[in-house]
């Protein structure tokens, strides 16, 4: 059964990418085996990642991959704060 968290992780594209592809499969776990603090953990972990030098996210906020990547990086980091400040209340 969804939770209202993991519902508002398919509005973050990063976010539910990284879950779906990498952590479920590398874990052997469903979404929903996940509690709300792992799940803002990685929130929080990939908005740093946008943040950090030599980071390929990174690469792509500050417009090195061209304006149609930074637009799509700037989205994601919209969406990763929207997400971050609503479950960490």
């Amino acid at each position: 059964m969804e939770t209202q968290i993991i519902n508002d992780m398919w509005k973050v594209d990063e976010l539910i990418r990284s879950f779906r592809n990498v952590l479920c499969l590398d874990d052997e776990k469903e979404l929903e085996d996940y509690s709300n603090d792992e799940i803002l953990y990685e929130a929080n972990y990939i908005l740093s990642c946008y943040y950090e030098s030599g980071h390929q996210n990174n690469f792509m906020l500050s417009g090195e991959y061209g304006k149609e990547e930074k637009a799509t990086a700037t989205k994601e980091v919209k969406q990763l704060r929207k997400f971050i400040n609503k479950w960490s209340k």
